[in-house]
């Protein structure tokens, strides 16, 4: 298959599929800081040992209008930023609502129909004697998770150590081969899909092109880890319930309303993976469930009803069926968008987003999403935490120019959530 378009580019692997269309125009972004290295030694090691880990060999090529995944050995590009007093983190964190994040993807030199996936940016800090590392990635590549992994791997390069050969390919096309024991039910649209109740949660927005910023808000995780363990809540539900109280207080809702939370999750962790799947260590892996939330008479219930919602919703393996049902939205021959039900919709339905990563390594790692999406109406807003062994950290991306109210009152939730001590006063 696609042999017309092999004998134009014989680096082919594939065309993307459905569930990897849109994530070309995505980037996820980590910066940190480091004691002082030297740039050029950095470039050095990370050419040496990067292209022996598979995932960075790849770029997407358009032929014909038609994006394609291909082999392109890893070559790295590195952009340095001249030193201000802005680039130091802690002075970033303070103006976080002023920064406009650039979208400002990379393409190959010799041919601008090659996109390339990574990039690094490097600042040498000079009021705190570090090195500031910004690591981006297309999302088609990796996931929330993944990003993190493959930053891991950074900083083994820049702590001089060798890294081990992994030989980690793509998936196929239709992604069958990473699950078994799936029926054909699991190649129909999930049914939450067509249960959620219409609704416009998030302000109208008509700027086009939006233009970004990530708000970032850092907690204590020892109170908090100590809190969900002595209660068995995760911080996902916590996340849950933070942004389903704001939202029915930024629209005057009943308790009653139900509002589904979209909650992506790691399909290596389904008990249909396979084994090669489940030990898949990098790459996109991601997928998504919908759990429906009522609201309770306490906050502390809140949190609960938000845990059982979360489990009943990753018992109906939901997000394998949009995995495999998604996949093939793109016609392998024709390359055509044929729609299979439809994945829920901030903007029009009572959904809110927000995913919790886990647990991350990093000195001050800084997560952000750059987007280059220009569809009118229809902007990104997400809220993503995860945390080190001793912080725990809120991302929260929206256009510059969205409803402070909203903002103001999901900040609220989250200093009664995440500074535990308060949850019983609510």
């Amino acid at each position: 298959m696609w042999e017309e378009y092999k004998a134009i580019e014989p680096r082919i692997i594939r065309p993307l599929n459905g569930n990897e269309i849109f994530g070309t125009e995505f980037y996820l972004n980590i910066v940190d800081v480091f004691p002082k290295f030297s740039t050029e030694e950095f470039k050095k090691r990370a050419q040496e040992n990067l292209p022996k880990i598979e995932v960075f060999n790849h770029a997407i090529k358009r032929i014909k209008g038609h994006p394609f995944w291909i082999h392109k050995p890893f070559e790295i590009h590195i952009k340095e930023i001249p030193y201000s007093e802005d680039e130091e983190i802690e002075n970033f964190l303070k103006k976080d609502e002023e920064w406009i994040i650039p979208y400002d993807p990379v393409y190959d030199e010799e041919n601008n129909d090659v996109q390339l996936l990574f990039n690094f940016k490097i600042c040498q800090l000079e009021k705190t004697n570090q090195t500031k590392l910004t690591f981006g990635a297309a999302h088609v590549i990796c996931d929330g998770r993944t990003i993190f992994d493959l930053y891991d791997l950074i900083r083994k390069v820049i702590q001089g150590e060798t890294l081990e050969k992994d030989d980690g390919t793509l998936v196929s096309f239709d992604e069958r081969e990473c699950f078994q024991n799936t029926d054909e039910s699991f190649y129909k649209p999930p049914k939450v899909w067509d249960e959620v109740d219409e609704l416009h949660i998030t302000p109208k927005i008509d700027d086009i092109p939006y233009k970004y910023i990530t708000r970032h808000y850092i907690y204590d995780y020892a109170p908090i880890s100590k809190f969900n363990r002595a209660n068995g809540v995760t911080v996902q539900a916590m996340l849950m319930a933070i942004l389903t109280r704001a939202t029915r207080r930024y629209k005057n809702l009943p308790k009653e309303r139900p509002i589904w939370c979209g909650v992506p999750v790691d399909t290596r962790f389904s008990s249909f993976a396979t084994k090669e799947f489940k030990n898949r260590k990098y790459y996109r892996n991601n997928s998504a469930i919908y759990p429906k939330v009522i609201g309770q008479d306490t906050l502390m219930k809140d949190i609960q009803h938000c845990v059982e919602k979360l489990q009943e919703a990753k018992k109906t393996n939901d997000d394998i069926r949009q995995i495999l049902c998604s996949s093939t939205t793109i016609d392998p021959k024709t390359f055509q968008l044929v729609p299979n039900g439809r994945i829920p919709n901030f903007h029009t339905q009572a959904t809110v987003n927000g995913s919790n990563i886990g647990k991350v390594n990093g000195n001050n790692p800084i997560f952000y999403i750059s987007n280059g999406i220009l569809v009118p109406g229809m902007y990104l807003f997400f809220y993503h935490s995860y945390h080190t062994d001793d912080k725990l950290y809120i991302s929260a991306l929206s256009p510059i120019n969205f409803d402070k109210t909203y903002i103001n009152y999901i900040k609220e939730e989250m200093d009664k959530v995440f500074i535990p001590e308060n949850i019983p006063k609510y």
